[in-house]
This record gives C-alpha cells, structure tokens and sequence, in this order.
C-alpha cells in the first residue's frame, strides 16, 4: 500500500513555496523525487531564499495524479502536513 505522501521518480511534481502573507516566493516543476521532503529540499535549495524555512508553507501538486497537500517545518525541523 502506497503512502498519500508517496512519490516515484517518474512523476511530474510542482513545489511552490509560500511565505510570510501568503506570498509566492518560488515554484519549480521537476520529475525524480522519490519522497515529498526530497522535493522540498531540492525546492529551497534552487531557490536560495532569504526567508527561513520554517516560516514557509511548501504546497506539493504530484502532476499525474493531481493530489496537492501543503507541508511546514515545525520548531524541531520536521516535515508536517498541514491538516
């Protein structure tokens, strides 16, 4: 049984990073992610933002399947989903 979180390589996979005030501060389509926080990290790496992580929402659209979560870093640098 597959993970609602999970990824496989050859998905297409949208990663856009909102910031403080619902602002759109970087967004990127790319395939060969095997997991969402591999995603997000390649994400904020490419987008060499000032803004810390933590005070991001990360909102992941997997492009074949069309399922969209939004994700944070909370206060221990864990990956959550936001409910």
């Amino acid at each position: 049984m597959e993970k609602f979180d999970s990824l496989k390589p050859q998905d297409e996979v949208t990663v856009t990073i909102w910031g403080p005030e619902d602002s759109r501060l970087y967004q990127s389509t790319n395939k060969g992610y095997h997991s969402i926080e591999e995603a997000i990290q390649i994400a904020l790496t490419n987008a060499a933002l000032i803004v810390k992580p933590e005070d991001c929402v990360f909102e992941v659209t997997n492009q074949e399947t069309f399922v969209s979560h939004k994700y944070r870093f909370n206060a221990d640098g864990n990956l959550v989903l936001i409910m």
